[in-house]
């Protein structure tokens, strides 16, 4: 796709932020439904992407994740607790340290309220050969890994 300059790519920025938009809005539906706070499904949606990656979350590294003071993590925290989607667990390496979890049934929660948005996205790729699905997957990974790399200078300066 490209812009009356011919310049190609052009549009691609705002097509990713018009995707971010409405997935912000489908994440939001979500918190909605379940009388949950937007910070409270970043949160999850955190530590379903830490479990992903095989990375540990401890209070503090979630607090800095999602930008949240000791104290507003610490509410968070109880809220998510208390509503039975965050589990604290004993560090096996370094028992003084807690770790952070998703309950299992807050797995199963967001899997069937997420689900139907993974399949309309795999089925917005129906015409695609396997070619060009390698390409989009290829620049997803791409556009993620310098997206984070650029979050993470703005989280040191």
């Amino acid at each position: 796709m490209s812009d009356t300059g011919g310049n190609p790519g052009t549009a691609v920025p705002a097509l990713v932020q018009e995707l971010s938009y409405e997935l912000n809005r489908f994440s939001h539906g979500f918190a909605h439904r379940h009388g949950l706070h937007p910070t409270d499904v970043d949160a999850l949606a955190h530590l379903h992407q830490a479990r992903l990656r095989g990375i540990p979350v401890t209070p503090s590294s979630l607090a800095a994740s999602i930008e949240l003071s000791p104290p507003a993590t610490t509410a968070l925290l109880h809220r998510l607790e208390a509503s039975g989607h965050v589990v604290r667990t004993a560090d096996p390496a370094d028992g003084r340290r807690r770790l952070l979890a998703l309950h299992p049934s807050a797995q199963q929660l967001a899997g069937d309220f997420f689900r139907p948005l993974a399949g309309a996205l795999r089925d917005s790729l129906d015409g695609f050969t396997p070619d060009d699905v390698a390409v989009v997957e290829r620049w997803l990974a791409q556009a993620s890994a310098a997206a984070r790399t650029l979050a993470a200078t703005i989280d040191e300066g």
